[in-house]
């Protein structure tokens, strides 16, 4: 331990009289003449003594018992507007139901359709879900589907009556917040009631707040410090409380002196970021009197690495209208220590001359500690630990709580004590180290916004290290209204005077892709992996490479030989190929002809019969092949391998390969010669440092991926035009991308394109070619499916060729993973990629991609099926990158590293399953539990003859995507626990399950 600081004892506020409960607090509250006010983002107010506020919170809390919600219960608060939420937060407290508040974002359309509450369903005991009446959020909707309760509530005062004398909550009662999630993952945290009254209560007494005071929260009350910090030691103290939503003074500055001097606000708070943007617009705000700033007393800085210079700006700005000087409190607190924890009221921020402001000290009942840090070389800086009555016993999701036996929690910042109380360094992304010096970055981006050009509150600055590098570089972004690079090379120069060092990157960046948490931090980490180093997940190649001759006959599973299939179609050479209504007639006669239950549980071979001699002349993939790989999998085939026959190899060499002792799933080339070649995975390297694409012509551009696509490019500097059937000519949406309507599949069109797509021969071009959407409806498959991707890639490369452009063919995994996706989408797929290589008369990459997060086109359990496969969701971010650094080889990208469906490493070559039988009452039968057992009776008929295992999955125990289903239905009978598709995903083995299933029915008891 390198020092440590304590507060007060605790006793010193908490006496014999104090509460324990929050609804003692509101019952306390409830005793004097003060209120309670909400102003929505609609602008609707409303004022309520608090003693008429509880005797509605009383009306609803009766409603929700009366919904079967029992005492202990978590509850999701489905709200976004302040006067929703305080009504559904007091009455779930008095219910006894303990609610736990969550960020706006996860409730509107950000929050798309309700993953993160299917997640958190799985991870937490969390029983309901409470709205208002008319709320339309899509979580709503989808509460039940994730097994919780939804609970409409009337809101409204009901008949005048109040509730019924009676709260049903308990000291050790919780509030469940989201933490931020600007470091790293969100994790939900449990604070005690207990523990939140001891922190307003040392608040209150630290910084001279008593019923007098008038307290103004703008901060999202879903946020730690907009409810705890401000609006529960606003009601600890009975005192005056205004709650308005952060859309009124996001979008007009303006509203927060207008309320401040209309109800005589003394006591505010607000991050670092928004007292900058506060001064910016005092300074616009003539001193005539009609704003009047002279109640102010109290304003806290927290939430964020707080500036003595903003604060100083904040002071001297708002001076101007009669604040009176000595208000400022620097804090310090987390969702883990029940908001605020460390201040320092009175801080004068002009006589400040300390490179970090200090937070003060800790309130009464709360201990602070430094302990050395093996990676921290500056004198008397260390981890900081604290503990006390705030700090949270444990997560409820997420995180490693980092908690000594003796309740030291390690609070994951840089800190040291000084005379002053308690300076942070930093944490991820808030200290700048330069030159030996330790910077705050709140100070530098104040120092970079001073710049002419700069957008106010836009500026992020923070180090990263670059690939390759042994120490951290300097990195600004910022949005600029101007010549951007002058402004880029003025903000370098401003910052390097001050830090000493040169500042590596300075990056205009539009304000929308500035993302902040619920609370206004920037989430610095995202800025840099999008925009200075934008690595995307592995990318892999396939090559052949050559293998030993086939060795000892291999059954093809239970004792059978394995099922061939050749024939119509099953062809390739350089020069043939099929029209759209050609491949789609060809696959029609397989799906008459293949028998699905003929392979289920068998290994299938595909054979191509190819008239090329060199292995490095075949296609990545094959339509007919793809098709029945598909098909094969889909009906539950043990293993689905293509095998490509030169014409000149006989029937005898074949039947050795087709009978060999081969890794199972391996894609074969027998040679003119007697070769015989094995595909196998390559990883591929993205190569950053050539010249990158000007202007990207995206063709069926104006869907979704292409939208997203074309936003992600033109944010990353490039000149964007989408091509596409749905949208008009010429239409302008003001954000920089042109779009053009054309048929990618009229060479007219496309000969057209080469003029409207304003073609500059002095900029590189880059042509995409995207079209063909997922699941056409039957009737147009050919239209809508094949030939956008046979007809399109042809004339996208005669496109690509007139603008003596590259070309890159957006595809998908389908092609070669077979099995995730509709058999006729899988040869589409490898018909475009066949079609790309053939018409090559540019150099052109085929880049097949997995599921796109930002583009969804299939539902939820069709994306966690291809995840337990191996299969990563990618980003658009991901295929930007992937695009801008122009892969000179066709590409996979979002496969895992062990994904089972498509060639392995070669260094890595995936071992056969053991597919030995087991006897249904051999050996390992007594060692499965109740539950288990009584699962792997389910299974078995699914499986045949073979044992369900405890430890093995389920796609190892021979099922497959299209088993899942059923089998969900069957656990779901023979257990009575609602299980689906997403829970054989998470717990993908007989002893996950069971476990899973036995934790449902302890929660569904209690």
């Amino acid at each position: 331990m390198l020092s440590a600081l304590s507060g007060e004892p605790i006793s010193t506020v908490r006496t014999a009289t104090s509460p324990t409960r929050l609804s003692d607090v509101l019952d306390l509250a409830a005793g004097d003449s003060a209120g309670v006010t909400t102003i929505d983002s609609d602008g609707s107010r409303r004022r309520e003594t608090w003693l008429s506020f509880r005797g509605r919170v009383r009306r609803i809390a009766e409603d929700i018992r009366a919904s079967g919600i029992g005492r202990g219960r978590i509850a999701v608060v489905a709200a976004t507007e302040p006067s929703e939420i305080l009504a559904l937060f007091w009455a779930g407290v008095v219910a006894g139901v303990e609610p736990l508040l969550v960020a706006e974002e996860l409730l509107d359309e950000r929050g798309g359709d309700g993953e993160w509450l299917a997640a958190l369903s799985h991870q937490a005991p969390v029983h309901a879900l409470l709205h208002a009446g008319d709320a339309q959020f899509p979580v709503v909707a989808a509460a039940a589907r994730w097994g919780l309760t939804p609970v409409a509530l009337d809101l409204g005062p009901g008949d005048g009556r109040d509730g019924p004398d009676r709260a049903d909550d308990g000291p050790d009662s919780r509030i469940h917040f989201m933490t931020s999630g600007s470091t790293g993952a969100p994790k939900v945290v449990p604070q005690r009631h207990r523990g939140i009254i001891d922190m307003a209560l040392g608040a209150v007494a630290v910084n001279g707040l008593d019923s007098a005071t008038v307290g103004f929260n703008w901060m999202p009350l879903s946020h730690v410090g907009g409810m705890l910090m401000a609006h529960v030691r606003d009601a600890v103290i009975a005192a005056e409380h205004i709650s308005a939503a952060p859309a009124r003074v996001l979008a007009d500055p303006g509203e927060w002196f207008r309320l401040v001097s209309e109800h005589r606000v003394s006591a505010v708070w607000s991050p670092n970021f928004a007292y900058r943007m506060l001064a910016s617009a005092a300074e616009q705000i003539p001193a005539d009197g009609r704003i009047d700033l002279s109640s102010i007393r109290f304003c806290l800085n927290g939430g964020e690495a707080v500036s003595a210079k903003d604060c100083a700006r904040f002071e001297r700005s708002l001076g101007r209208l009669g604040m009176p000087r000595g208000t400022f409190a620097p804090a310090w607190g987390m969702a883990e220590t029940c908001s605020g924890v460390l201040y320092s009221p009175r801080y004068d921020p002009a006589s400040d001359t300390s490179p970090t402001v200090s937070v003060g000290f800790p309130l009464p009942g709360v201990e602070v500690r430094i302990v050395a840090a093996a990676d921290v070389e500056e004198d008397g800086v260390g981890h900081l630990e604290v503990r006390g009555s705030m700090v949270l016993e444990r997560y409820l999701v997420g995180g490693d709580l980092a908690k000594s036996t003796d309740g030291w929690f390690r609070t994951g910042d840089l800190a040291r004590i000084a005379d002053d109380g308690v300076h942070f360094v930093g944490r991820d992304g808030t200290r700048i180290v330069a030159n030996g010096v330790t910077w705050n970055s709140a100070d530098l981006e104040s120092e970079a916004e001073q710049v002419d050009g700069v957008v106010p509150g836009t500026c992020a600055v923070t180090s990263f290290r670059p690939r390759g590098a042994e120490r951290d570089s300097v990195a600004v972004f910022c949005a600029v209204d101007g010549n951007a690079s002058e402004v880029r090379a003025e903000v370098g120069r401003r910052l390097e005077k001050i830090i000493g060092v040169p500042v590596a990157q300075v990056v205009d960046v539009p304000p929308s892709a500035i993302e902040r948490t619920s609370i206004g931090k920037v989430r610095k980490g995202r800025l840099v992996r999008r925009f200075i180093d934008p690595a995307p997940r592995q990318l892999w190649t396939l090559d052949w490479v050559p293998t030993a001759s086939p060795g000892a006959p291999r059954l093809g599973g239970a004792g059978q030989p394995p099922v061939v299939l050749r024939g119509a179609g099953l062809a390739h050479s350089a020069v043939a190929e099929h029209t759209p209504g050609e491949l789609h007639d060809v696959l029609q006669r397989w799906r008459r002809e293949v028998e699905p239950a003929r392979l289920r549980g068998r290994d299938v071979c595909v054979v191509i019969e190819t008239y090329e001699a060199n292995s490095d002349r075949l296609p990545r993939s094959h339509p007919v092949a793809a098709f029945l790989r598909a098909t094969a999998h889909g009906a539950g085939a043990r293993s689905v391998r293509t095998i490509w026959v030169h014409p000149a190899v006989d029937e005898q060499a074949l039947d050795g390969v087709l009978g060999g002792e081969h890794t199972p799933d391996a894609d074969l080339f027998l040679g003119p010669h007697g070769d015989l070649w094995r595909r196998v995975r390559t990883p591929v390297a993205i190569d950053r440092s050539g010249p990158r694409a000007d202007h990207f012509v995206i063709l069926g551009g104006t869907g979704r991926l292409g939208e997203a696509l074309g936003a992600e490019l033109a944010l990353r500097g490039a000149r964007v035009t989408l091509v596409g059937s749905r949208t008009q000519p010429g239409e302008d949406r003001g954000d920089g991308i042109s779009r053009v309507t054309a048929d990618i599949t009229s060479s007219a069109a496309v000969r057209g394109l080469v003029r409207t797509a304003g073609w500059d021969p002095r900029e590189r071009t880059q042509v995409v070619h995207l079209a063909g959407a997922p699941t056409p409806a039957p009737q147009d498959v050919v239209e809508r499916l094949i030939g956008p991707k046979t007809d399109g890639v042809r004339e996208a490369a005669g496109l690509a060729h007139a603008l003596d452009a590259h070309l890159a063919v957006v595809s998908s995994v389908n092609a070669h993973v077979a099995g995730t996706g509709v058999e006729t989408y899988a040869a589409a797929c490898a018909a475009a990629e066949t079609t790309a290589e053939r018409v090559a008369l540019v150099p052109t990459t085929v880049v097949s991609v997995t599921s796109v997060s930002e583009a969804r086109q299939t539902d939820r359990t069709t994306v966690a099926l291809g995840e337990a496969l191996g299969l990563d969701e990618v980003s658009v971010m991901d295929i930007a990158t992937c695009l801008l650094a122009e892969p000179a080889r066709s590409v996979l990208l979002g496969v895992g590293e062990h994904m089972p469906l498509i060639p392995p490493r070669d260094s890595e070559p995936t071992p056969p399953p053991d597919t030995g039988p087991t006897s249904a009452t051999g050996p390992a039968e007594p060692e499965l539990s109740p539950t288990a057992a009584h699962l792997a009776k389910a299974l078995r008929p699914l499986l045949g003859a073979d044992s369900a295992r405890l430890d093995t999955s389920w796609f190892h125990m021979g099922l497959t995507s299209a088993d899942l289903p059923n089998f969900a239905r069957t656990v779901t009978q023979h257990t009575g626990q609602k299980v689906g598709v997403l829970e054989l995903m998470r717990y993908p083995t007989l002893a996950e399950l069971a476990d899973y299933v036995e934790g449902s029915r302890k929660r569904s008891s209690e």
